[in-house]
Protein backbone atom coordinates (compact mmCIF):
# COMPACT_ATOMS: atom_id res chain seq x y z
CA UNK A 1 0.00 0.00 0.00
CA UNK A 2 1.74 3.65 -0.94
CA UNK A 3 1.79 5.95 1.90
CA UNK A 4 1.81 8.82 -0.73
CA UNK A 5 -1.39 11.07 -0.13
CA UNK A 6 -1.05 11.84 -3.83
CA UNK A 7 -1.34 8.36 -4.94
CA UNK A 8 -5.49 7.52 -4.81
CA UNK A 9 -4.91 3.77 -5.18
CA UNK A 10 -5.00 2.50 -1.68
CA UNK A 11 -6.92 -0.64 -0.17
CA UNK A 12 -10.19 0.83 0.78
CA UNK A 13 -10.21 4.05 -0.88
CA UNK A 14 -12.46 5.47 -3.45
CA UNK A 15 -12.41 6.49 -6.95
CA UNK A 16 -14.79 8.61 -8.83
CA UNK A 17 -15.86 9.13 -12.38
CA UNK A 18 -18.68 11.23 -13.51
CA UNK A 19 -20.96 7.64 -14.36
CA UNK A 20 -19.02 5.55 -11.70
CA UNK A 21 -18.20 5.23 -7.97
CA UNK A 22 -15.03 2.50 -7.75
CA UNK A 23 -13.66 0.58 -4.41
CA UNK A 24 -10.22 0.20 -4.22
CA UNK A 25 -9.84 -3.80 -3.54
CA UNK A 26 -6.21 -3.94 -3.51
CA UNK A 27 -2.92 -2.83 -5.24
CA UNK A 28 -2.07 -4.94 -8.22
CA UNK A 29 0.97 -3.18 -8.95
CA UNK A 30 3.10 -0.75 -9.87
CA UNK A 31 4.48 0.77 -13.49
CA UNK A 32 7.06 3.37 -15.09
CA UNK A 33 4.15 5.36 -15.29
CA UNK A 34 1.74 4.59 -12.54
CA UNK A 35 0.05 2.03 -10.68
CA UNK A 36 -2.35 -0.77 -11.06
CA UNK A 37 -5.29 -1.49 -8.89
CA UNK A 38 -8.63 -4.12 -8.18
CA UNK A 39 -11.63 -2.45 -7.93
CA UNK A 40 -15.20 -3.15 -7.59
CA UNK A 41 -17.27 -0.54 -9.80
CA UNK A 42 -20.47 0.21 -7.37
CA UNK A 43 -23.63 0.78 -9.67
CA UNK A 44 -23.13 -3.08 -10.60
CA UNK A 45 -20.95 -4.58 -8.31
CA UNK A 46 -18.39 -5.68 -11.24
CA UNK A 47 -14.63 -6.33 -10.58
CA UNK A 48 -12.60 -3.95 -12.83
CA UNK A 49 -8.85 -2.81 -12.98
CA UNK A 50 -7.99 0.67 -12.89
CA UNK A 51 -4.70 2.33 -13.56
CA UNK A 52 -3.50 5.30 -12.34
CA UNK A 53 -1.40 7.86 -14.40
CA UNK A 54 1.02 10.26 -12.13
CA UNK A 55 0.56 13.59 -12.46
CA UNK A 56 4.16 14.74 -13.65
CA UNK A 57 4.16 16.37 -17.68
CA UNK A 58 5.78 13.50 -19.07
CA UNK A 59 3.44 10.75 -18.26
CA UNK A 60 0.33 12.81 -19.21
CA UNK A 61 2.25 12.96 -22.12
CA UNK A 62 2.62 8.71 -22.06
CA UNK A 63 -0.57 8.51 -21.29
CA UNK A 64 -1.78 10.58 -24.22
CA UNK A 65 0.27 8.22 -26.64
CA UNK A 66 -1.90 4.89 -24.28
CA UNK A 67 -5.16 6.33 -24.85
CA UNK A 68 -4.79 7.51 -28.46
CA UNK A 69 -3.32 3.58 -28.86
CA UNK A 70 -6.22 2.51 -27.44
CA UNK A 71 -9.23 4.54 -29.18
CA UNK A 72 -7.18 3.12 -32.41
CA UNK A 73 -8.23 -0.33 -31.06
CA UNK A 74 -11.38 0.59 -30.30
CA UNK A 75 -12.28 -1.11 -33.73
CA UNK A 76 -10.88 -4.37 -32.45
CA UNK A 77 -13.31 -7.45 -31.06
CA UNK A 78 -10.53 -7.62 -27.64
CA UNK A 79 -11.96 -11.17 -27.23
CA UNK A 80 -11.17 -12.27 -30.50
CA UNK A 81 -7.97 -10.03 -30.94
CA UNK A 82 -6.84 -11.34 -27.50
CA UNK A 83 -6.72 -8.02 -26.02
CA UNK A 84 -7.30 -6.50 -22.98
CA UNK A 85 -10.88 -4.55 -23.05
CA UNK A 86 -10.83 -1.05 -21.92
CA UNK A 87 -14.02 0.83 -20.53
CA UNK A 88 -13.24 4.47 -20.56
CA UNK A 89 -10.95 7.01 -19.56
CA UNK A 90 -11.93 9.48 -16.50
CA UNK A 91 -10.13 12.20 -14.26
CA UNK A 92 -10.66 11.68 -10.17
CA UNK A 93 -8.56 14.54 -8.01
CA UNK A 94 -6.11 15.36 -11.23
CA UNK A 95 -5.52 11.83 -11.94
CA UNK A 96 -5.74 10.38 -14.73
CA UNK A 97 -6.96 6.63 -14.76
CA UNK A 98 -7.54 4.34 -17.16
CA UNK A 99 -10.32 1.28 -16.70
CA UNK A 100 -10.23 -1.96 -18.19
CA UNK A 101 -11.52 -5.25 -17.57
CA UNK A 102 -9.81 -7.40 -14.52
CA UNK A 103 -7.96 -10.17 -15.73
CA UNK A 104 -6.36 -13.56 -13.96
CA UNK A 105 -2.46 -13.37 -13.23
CA UNK A 106 0.40 -12.87 -15.61
CA UNK A 107 2.52 -15.47 -17.10
CA UNK A 108 5.51 -14.12 -15.35
CA UNK A 109 3.60 -14.72 -12.43
CA UNK A 110 2.94 -17.76 -13.61
CA UNK A 111 6.40 -18.89 -13.93
CA UNK A 112 6.98 -17.67 -10.58
CA UNK A 113 4.13 -20.01 -8.96
CA UNK A 114 5.76 -22.77 -10.70
CA UNK A 115 9.19 -22.20 -9.26
CA UNK A 116 10.57 -21.27 -12.89
CA UNK A 117 9.92 -24.36 -14.15
CA UNK A 118 9.63 -24.77 -17.68
CA UNK A 119 5.81 -25.04 -19.60
CA UNK A 120 5.08 -27.69 -21.37
CA UNK A 121 5.08 -27.36 -25.39
CA UNK A 122 1.58 -28.19 -25.33
CA UNK A 123 0.75 -25.26 -22.80
CA UNK A 124 3.39 -22.89 -24.95
CA UNK A 125 1.57 -23.82 -28.35
CA UNK A 126 -1.83 -22.12 -27.33
CA UNK A 127 0.08 -18.57 -26.20
CA UNK A 128 2.17 -18.30 -28.78
CA UNK A 129 -0.87 -18.75 -31.20
CA UNK A 130 -2.97 -16.34 -29.31
CA UNK A 131 -0.44 -13.66 -29.35
CA UNK A 132 0.57 -14.22 -32.99
CA UNK A 133 -3.09 -13.70 -33.36
CA UNK A 134 -3.10 -10.06 -30.96
CA UNK A 135 0.12 -8.90 -33.02
CA UNK A 136 -1.50 -9.87 -36.55
CA UNK A 137 -4.78 -7.58 -35.33
CA UNK A 138 -2.36 -4.75 -34.13
CA UNK A 139 -0.19 -4.89 -37.83
CA UNK A 140 -3.31 -4.37 -39.45
CA UNK A 141 -4.05 -1.19 -37.70
CA UNK A 142 -0.60 -0.27 -37.85
CA UNK A 143 0.28 -0.21 -34.04
CA UNK A 144 3.51 -1.59 -32.59
CA UNK A 145 2.76 -2.88 -29.02
CA UNK A 146 6.73 -2.24 -28.08
CA UNK A 147 6.75 -4.18 -25.14
CA UNK A 148 5.74 -7.46 -24.57
CA UNK A 149 6.78 -9.83 -22.12
CA UNK A 150 5.79 -12.08 -19.47
CA UNK A 151 4.32 -9.21 -17.37
CA UNK A 152 2.22 -8.05 -20.00
CA UNK A 153 0.59 -11.50 -21.14
CA UNK A 154 -2.39 -11.97 -18.85
CA UNK A 155 -4.30 -15.27 -18.39
CA UNK A 156 -7.71 -14.31 -18.19
CA UNK A 157 -9.29 -16.60 -15.85
CA UNK A 158 -6.65 -19.93 -15.42
CA UNK A 159 -9.00 -22.30 -13.90
CA UNK A 160 -11.67 -22.20 -16.17
CA UNK A 161 -9.96 -21.26 -19.34
CA UNK A 162 -6.30 -22.67 -18.81
CA UNK A 163 -3.91 -20.50 -20.72
CA UNK A 164 -6.40 -18.26 -22.21
CA UNK A 165 -4.14 -14.76 -22.67
CA UNK A 166 -4.62 -11.28 -23.63
CA UNK A 167 -2.07 -8.86 -23.83
CA UNK A 168 -2.35 -5.66 -21.78
CA UNK A 169 0.01 -2.78 -21.49
CA UNK A 170 -0.15 0.18 -24.20
CA UNK A 171 1.89 2.39 -22.72
CA UNK A 172 4.69 1.92 -25.07
CA UNK A 173 2.75 1.61 -27.91
CA UNK A 174 2.83 3.67 -31.29
CA UNK A 175 1.91 3.86 -34.97
CA UNK A 176 4.10 2.30 -37.13
CA UNK A 177 4.54 5.37 -39.21
CA UNK A 178 5.15 7.19 -36.27
CA UNK A 179 8.11 5.37 -34.99
CA UNK A 180 11.15 7.71 -34.03
CA UNK A 181 14.63 6.65 -34.75
CA UNK A 182 16.74 5.70 -31.69
CA UNK A 183 13.75 5.50 -29.31
CA UNK A 184 14.39 4.07 -26.13
CA UNK A 185 11.00 1.48 -26.33
CA UNK A 186 10.84 -2.42 -24.74
CA UNK A 187 12.19 -3.98 -21.74
CA UNK A 188 15.77 -4.68 -22.14
CA UNK A 189 15.81 -8.15 -22.17
CA UNK A 190 12.70 -8.27 -24.63
CA UNK A 191 14.67 -5.36 -26.81
CA UNK A 192 15.46 -6.26 -30.08
CA UNK A 193 18.65 -5.35 -31.86
CA UNK A 194 17.15 -2.94 -33.93
CA UNK A 195 16.29 -1.06 -31.43
CA UNK A 196 19.69 -1.44 -29.00
CA UNK A 197 21.70 -0.19 -32.35
CA UNK A 198 19.07 2.63 -33.06
CA UNK A 199 17.76 1.06 -36.72
CA UNK A 200 15.26 1.80 -38.26
CA UNK A 201 12.63 -0.44 -36.84
CA UNK A 202 9.11 -1.86 -37.90
CA UNK A 203 6.45 -3.74 -35.95
CA UNK A 204 8.95 -6.69 -36.53
CA UNK A 205 10.41 -5.69 -33.46
CA UNK A 206 7.12 -6.86 -31.57
CA UNK A 207 7.70 -10.52 -33.40
CA UNK A 208 11.53 -10.57 -31.71
CA UNK A 209 9.65 -10.02 -28.22
CA UNK A 210 7.45 -12.59 -28.87
CA UNK A 211 10.30 -14.64 -29.88
CA UNK A 212 12.02 -13.79 -26.32
CA UNK A 213 8.95 -14.94 -24.78
CA UNK A 214 8.21 -18.06 -26.54
CA UNK A 215 11.91 -19.08 -25.11
CA UNK A 216 11.73 -18.08 -22.19
CA UNK A 217 8.61 -20.60 -21.27
CA UNK A 218 10.77 -23.71 -23.00
CA UNK A 219 13.56 -22.56 -20.73
CA UNK A 220 12.43 -21.07 -17.56
CA UNK A 221 14.45 -18.49 -17.55
CA UNK A 222 15.22 -15.68 -20.09
CA UNK A 223 16.80 -15.89 -23.29
CA UNK A 224 19.04 -12.77 -23.14
CA UNK A 225 19.32 -11.46 -19.47
CA UNK A 226 21.37 -8.66 -19.00
CA UNK A 227 21.55 -5.62 -16.62
CA UNK A 228 22.81 -3.34 -19.30
CA UNK A 229 22.36 -3.24 -22.87
CA UNK A 230 25.74 -4.45 -23.97
CA UNK A 231 24.96 -7.27 -21.91
CA UNK A 232 22.03 -7.93 -24.31
CA UNK A 233 23.61 -7.16 -27.35
CA UNK A 234 26.78 -9.41 -26.33
CA UNK A 235 24.64 -12.09 -25.45
CA UNK A 236 22.80 -12.13 -28.59
CA UNK A 237 26.18 -11.77 -30.84
CA UNK A 238 26.92 -15.22 -28.53
CA UNK A 239 24.53 -16.94 -29.67
CA UNK A 240 23.13 -15.55 -32.66
CA UNK A 241 26.26 -14.57 -34.35
CA UNK A 242 27.28 -10.96 -35.25
CA UNK A 243 24.88 -8.69 -36.67
CA UNK A 244 24.59 -7.99 -40.21
CA UNK A 245 26.71 -5.42 -41.44
CA UNK A 246 24.06 -3.22 -43.05
CA UNK A 247 22.49 -2.93 -39.79
CA UNK A 248 25.34 -2.26 -37.64
CA UNK A 249 26.69 0.75 -40.38
CA UNK A 250 23.02 2.49 -40.23
CA UNK A 251 22.31 1.99 -36.75
CA UNK A 252 22.67 5.45 -34.43
CA UNK A 253 23.84 4.06 -31.57
CA UNK A 254 26.15 1.22 -33.11
CA UNK A 255 29.11 2.89 -31.70
CA UNK A 256 28.24 2.38 -28.14
CA UNK A 257 29.32 -1.68 -28.57
CA UNK A 258 30.83 -1.95 -31.98
CA UNK A 259 33.66 -0.30 -33.26
CA UNK A 260 35.47 -0.98 -37.12
CA UNK A 261 37.20 -3.95 -37.83
CA UNK A 262 39.30 -2.95 -40.63
CA UNK A 263 41.16 -6.07 -40.04
CA UNK A 264 37.96 -8.54 -41.05
CA UNK A 265 37.48 -9.77 -44.34
CA UNK A 266 34.22 -10.95 -43.00
CA UNK A 267 32.10 -8.27 -41.29
CA UNK A 268 33.49 -4.23 -40.77
CA UNK A 269 32.59 -4.24 -37.19
CA UNK A 270 33.79 -5.68 -33.95
CA UNK A 271 32.07 -6.33 -30.58
CA UNK A 272 33.83 -3.81 -27.95
CA UNK A 273 35.02 -6.00 -24.87
CA UNK A 274 33.72 -5.38 -21.64
CA UNK A 275 36.17 -3.54 -20.08
CA UNK A 276 36.46 -0.79 -22.62
CA UNK A 277 32.80 -0.85 -23.04
CA UNK A 278 33.46 -0.12 -18.80
CA UNK A 279 36.00 2.44 -19.59
CA UNK A 280 33.83 4.41 -22.44
CA UNK A 281 30.62 4.40 -20.73
CA UNK A 282 31.23 3.81 -16.77
CA UNK A 283 28.98 0.80 -17.13
CA UNK A 284 30.29 -2.50 -15.77
CA UNK A 285 28.98 -4.93 -17.93
CA UNK A 286 27.89 -8.40 -15.91
CA UNK A 287 28.15 -12.21 -17.16
CA UNK A 288 23.96 -13.13 -16.18
CA UNK A 289 23.40 -16.57 -18.57
CA UNK A 290 23.34 -19.08 -16.59
CA UNK A 291 24.02 -21.81 -19.58
CA UNK A 292 26.30 -21.49 -22.08
CA UNK A 293 24.23 -21.97 -25.25
CA UNK A 294 26.65 -21.59 -28.72
CA UNK A 295 23.40 -21.22 -30.85
CA UNK A 296 19.84 -21.59 -30.76
CA UNK A 297 20.26 -25.01 -32.00
CA UNK A 298 21.12 -25.79 -28.90
CA UNK A 299 17.97 -25.72 -27.09
CA UNK A 300 16.96 -28.53 -28.36
CA UNK A 301 18.98 -30.59 -25.79
CA UNK A 302 18.02 -28.39 -23.03
CA UNK A 303 14.58 -30.58 -22.15
CA UNK A 304 15.33 -34.18 -21.05
CA UNK A 305 12.42 -36.52 -22.90
CA UNK A 306 11.39 -38.08 -20.32
CA UNK A 307 8.55 -40.52 -22.08
CA UNK A 308 9.56 -44.49 -22.44
CA UNK A 309 7.30 -45.55 -25.13
CA UNK A 310 9.30 -44.81 -28.64
CA UNK A 311 6.22 -43.54 -30.29
CA UNK A 312 6.07 -41.12 -27.67
CA UNK A 313 9.31 -40.08 -27.93
CA UNK A 314 9.51 -39.36 -31.21
CA UNK A 315 6.62 -37.30 -31.17
CA UNK A 316 8.07 -34.87 -28.76
CA UNK A 317 10.70 -35.00 -30.74
CA UNK A 318 9.44 -33.93 -33.66
CA UNK A 319 7.66 -31.42 -31.78
CA UNK A 320 10.56 -29.61 -30.31
CA UNK A 321 12.46 -29.79 -33.58
CA UNK A 322 9.05 -27.90 -34.90
CA UNK A 323 8.86 -25.44 -32.08
CA UNK A 324 12.86 -24.46 -32.79
CA UNK A 325 12.24 -24.21 -36.11
CA UNK A 326 9.45 -21.32 -35.22
CA UNK A 327 11.43 -19.63 -32.81
CA UNK A 328 14.28 -18.83 -35.41
CA UNK A 329 11.81 -17.64 -38.02
CA UNK A 330 10.69 -15.40 -34.74
CA UNK A 331 14.64 -14.26 -33.79
CA UNK A 332 16.67 -13.31 -37.12
CA UNK A 333 18.87 -10.17 -36.41
CA UNK A 334 17.89 -9.02 -39.65
CA UNK A 335 14.05 -7.98 -39.24
CA UNK A 336 13.12 -7.94 -42.70
CA UNK A 337 13.79 -11.88 -42.51
CA UNK A 338 11.77 -11.97 -38.99
CA UNK A 339 8.29 -14.12 -39.10
CA UNK A 340 4.97 -12.41 -39.24
CA UNK A 341 2.44 -13.00 -37.24
CA UNK A 342 0.59 -14.39 -40.05
CA UNK A 343 3.25 -16.88 -40.62
CA UNK A 344 3.20 -18.10 -37.27
CA UNK A 345 0.01 -18.70 -37.07
CA UNK A 346 0.56 -21.25 -40.13
CA UNK A 347 3.62 -22.48 -38.77
CA UNK A 348 3.40 -26.25 -38.25
CA UNK A 349 4.31 -26.28 -34.81
CA UNK A 350 0.98 -23.39 -33.97
CA UNK A 351 -1.41 -25.96 -36.37
CA UNK A 352 0.63 -29.13 -35.65
CA UNK A 353 0.45 -30.35 -38.91
CA UNK A 354 3.94 -32.35 -37.95
CA UNK A 355 2.06 -35.00 -35.95
CA UNK A 356 -2.08 -34.94 -37.03
CA UNK A 357 -1.55 -38.53 -38.53
CA UNK A 358 -0.89 -40.01 -34.84
CA UNK A 359 -3.88 -38.03 -33.52
CA UNK A 360 -6.11 -41.00 -32.83
CA UNK A 361 -2.89 -42.91 -31.03
CA UNK A 362 -1.08 -40.96 -29.56
CA UNK A 363 -1.91 -39.43 -26.29
CA UNK A 364 1.01 -36.59 -26.29
CA UNK A 365 -1.23 -35.39 -29.46
CA UNK A 366 -4.45 -35.45 -28.44
CA UNK A 367 -3.22 -33.66 -25.23
CA UNK A 368 -2.01 -31.44 -28.39
CA UNK A 369 -5.12 -30.39 -29.56
CA UNK A 370 -6.93 -30.27 -26.49
CA UNK A 371 -5.32 -27.66 -25.10
CA UNK A 372 -5.55 -25.43 -28.40
CA UNK A 373 -9.64 -25.83 -27.58
CA UNK A 374 -9.01 -22.00 -25.92
CA UNK A 375 -8.18 -21.01 -29.27
CA UNK A 376 -10.96 -22.44 -31.19
CA UNK A 377 -13.22 -20.63 -28.63
CA UNK A 378 -12.18 -17.23 -28.60
CA UNK A 379 -11.08 -17.30 -32.76
CA UNK A 380 -14.07 -17.45 -35.09
CA UNK A 381 -11.25 -17.86 -37.87
CA UNK A 382 -10.08 -20.95 -36.15
CA UNK A 383 -11.28 -24.52 -37.43
CA UNK A 384 -13.97 -26.09 -35.67
CA UNK A 385 -14.66 -29.54 -36.22
CA UNK A 386 -17.53 -31.61 -35.01
CA UNK A 387 -16.53 -35.19 -32.83
CA UNK A 388 -19.90 -36.80 -34.19
CA UNK A 389 -19.34 -36.44 -37.89
CA UNK A 390 -15.67 -37.80 -38.12
CA UNK A 391 -13.41 -39.58 -35.80
CA UNK A 392 -10.31 -37.74 -37.17
CA UNK A 393 -10.62 -33.69 -35.99
CA UNK A 394 -7.50 -33.06 -37.73
CA UNK A 395 -8.91 -33.11 -41.19
CA UNK A 396 -11.41 -30.32 -39.54
CA UNK A 397 -8.76 -28.35 -37.86
CA UNK A 398 -6.51 -28.63 -40.93
CA UNK A 399 -8.60 -28.15 -44.14
CA UNK A 400 -8.43 -24.20 -44.16
CA UNK A 401 -4.82 -24.35 -43.40
CA UNK A 402 -3.12 -27.07 -45.26
CA UNK A 403 -3.70 -28.21 -48.85
CA UNK A 404 -2.35 -31.29 -48.90
CA UNK A 405 -4.15 -34.64 -47.89
CA UNK A 406 -3.87 -36.12 -43.94
CA UNK A 407 -1.76 -38.74 -43.93
CA UNK A 408 -3.33 -41.84 -42.60
CA UNK A 409 -2.31 -42.98 -38.86
CA UNK A 410 1.09 -45.30 -38.91
CA UNK A 411 1.12 -46.32 -35.73
CA UNK A 412 -1.59 -48.75 -34.10
CA UNK A 413 -0.72 -49.56 -30.28
CA UNK A 414 -1.89 -46.62 -27.66
CA UNK A 415 0.71 -44.70 -26.24
CA UNK A 416 -0.07 -42.66 -22.57
CA UNK A 417 0.53 -39.49 -22.22
CA UNK A 418 3.88 -38.40 -20.92
CA UNK A 419 4.35 -36.37 -17.78
CA UNK A 420 4.59 -32.78 -18.22
CA UNK A 421 7.40 -30.56 -16.74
Amino acid sequence: MSSNKDDQLVTGGWLMSGSSTYQVQSLLGHGTFGSVAKCTRMDDMKTVAIKMIKKGDFDVHQASLEMAALMKLKSLDPDECNLVRWYQVFIDRGNICLEFEHLDKSLFDLLQERDSQPLHLNEIRPIVQQLACALGHLKAVGVIHADLKLENVMLVNHLQEPYRVKVIDFGQAQNVSAGQLGSYIQTRQYRSPEIILGFPFTEAIDMWSLGCLAAELFLGRMLYPGSCEYDIIRNIVEIQGQLPDNILTTGLKTCNFFQRDDSSTNTLWKLKNSQQFHRETGIRPKKTRRSKLTSLDDLLHIRIITSEKVAEKYVEMRDVHMFMDMLKGMLPLDPAKRMTPHQVLEHHFTIMYHFIHLYPCSCYVSSAFHMMDVCRKQDSTFPQWDKSKTTNPVQAHCIKHIPAPVPRPRVQKQVREEEKG
